[in-house]
């Protein structure tokens, strides 16, 4: 049967409207611009609006959800990080203020996967004790970032920061960013790492510094100062940043919740060994040297099926290392004429992930990488370390055997649960060239 694919719930922070702002609403409400929910129903999630001032815990707010997305609006009050009032603050809401942050820590407690967008970025770097230029025409050497309250718009470049995560889900070298603030950041928060500017050295991208890199359960959260939902109807770059979010959240949300079996992923188990599957690879390597031409460098055959006599899931892992990880349009658009559905890869900079089924099941993977990375290295080293010590190569068969048995429905926590013996397996395997 086809993967059933879990769409995930995304928390909305909603504005303050004020009684003037909706016909025959004198007491006011909230609300959301459509083009940040629109950015993420593409992105295969459903929204929910969560007005400031909730009564509960922010854990408890955020407990039945799988991601938060923070929006654009009004100044945070400066008091918030020691600033005196500029006369050209507007919007201030301090409710909101407050919700966020405590929503933004709460976030980060139980590694819920955030964006935070504009004055999003502004709150997170806020809320992790970080100050802000309040406005930045009075700073010289800055170049345009447009007036919020006039309404002026303004698309400038960003560059992101190697293998930084907003490298990673965008994949397209410098960012083409609309923009319109008034306030930036000035002393970065605690445990947050610039990783996108402005040629006038303005940060437009943090993150939260994640120790391990390959952890995937740990926090995922960016913030971005343009306005990636004005532009991602037409620019997949932007569109990338809602659909990382919603992928991270799907993942989340899709895991099997505690003391439970089921999860919410496809289901899957380990068959022996086909010596089939090494003629499985060569047949689909040449339809992809084929598809990608020269942008290949070398396609080889890994995972488990490369492993003779290894029982694995009955798919065949196949890396594909490139000359350069962007733009992605280039091997993502030939690969999907194939047959393939693209998965970005929202951590790492040198990967991006595909799939393909064969009469309702799935098939094949592809392991975009590039040529001479961390990532290329590592999963051959881990093959043939394992097809020259088959005693390795068993004891992974039996752990992956009783994972399966595990969680049968689950292949998020699996692979998870897979991730200390590769590591420890890895320590020892040479690196291969």
């Amino acid at each position: 049967m086809a993967e059933d694919r879990y769409r995930p719930l995304i928390a909305v922070v909603a504005y303050h409207l004020g009684g003037d702002r909706v016909a025959r609403w004198p007491e006011g409400g909230y609300g959301v611009p459509s083009q940040y929910l629109d950015a993420l129903r593409r992105a295969g999630a459903r929204t929910a609006i969560v007005a400031p001032g909730e009564e509960g815990t922010p854990e408890e707010i955020l407990e039945p959800f799988d991601g938060l997305l923070l929006v654009g609006g009004g100044d945070i009050d400066p008091a918030r990080y020691g600033g005196e009032p500029s006369r050209h603050l507007y919007g201030i809401e301090p409710d909101r203020d407050e919700s966020e942050i405590q929503l933004l820590l709460a976030a980060d407690r139980i590694a819920l996967p955030t964006l935070c967008i504009c004055r999003g970025l502004q709150v997170m770097n806020v809320a992790f004790g970080g100050s802000l230029h309040q406005h930045l025409p009075d700073i010289p050497g800055l170049i345009q970032h447009g007036v919020p309250i006039e309404g002026t718009l303004t698309i400038h470049d960003v560059t992101p920061k190697a293998g930084s995560r907003l490298a990673a889900v965008t994949k397209a070298g410098s960012l083409a960013a609309a923009s319109h603030h008034h306030q930036g950041v000035d002393r970065l928060g605690d445990g947050l790492e610039a990783t996108g500017r402005t040629k006038d050295g303005l940060m437009e991208a943090i993150e939260r510094i994640v120790p391990d890199q390959q952890d995937t359960r740990a926090a995922w959260m960016v913030g971005v100062q343009w306005h990636p939902e004005e532009t991602a109807e037409r620019d997949p770059a932007q569109q990338a940043l809602f659909d990382a979010l919603s992928l991270l959240a799907r993942v989340r949300g899709a895991r099997a919740k505690p003391g439970e079996r089921e999860g919410r992923s496809r289901a899957f188990g380990i068959v022996p060994y086909d010596p089939g599957w090494p003629g499985r690879f060569e047949t689909e390597s040449a339809r992809i040297e084929e598809a990608l031409e020269d942008q290949v460098v070398r396609v080889e055959h890994v995972g488990s099926t490369a492993v003779p006599g290894l029982g694995a899931k009955p798919v065949v892992d196949i890396q594909v290392s490139v000359r350069a990880m962007a733009p992605r349009e280039a091997y993502v658009q030939p690969l999907e004429h194939l047959g393939y559905r693209w998965a970005l890869d929202p951590w790492t900079d040198e990967h991006e992930f595909f799939s393909r089924e064969e009469d309702g099941q799935r098939s094949f993977h592809i392991h975009v990488c590039g040529q001479g990375s961390e990532w290329e290295q590592r999963h051959l080293a881990f093959r043939d370390w394992l097809r020259s010590h088959p005693e390795d190569a068993a004891a992974y068969e039996r752990l992956k055997r009783d994972l399966a048995e595990r969680h049968p429905s689950d292949t998020y926590t699996y692979t998870d649960e897979k991730s200390a013996f590769i590591r420890e397996v890895e320590a020892r395997a040479p690196a291969t060239g």
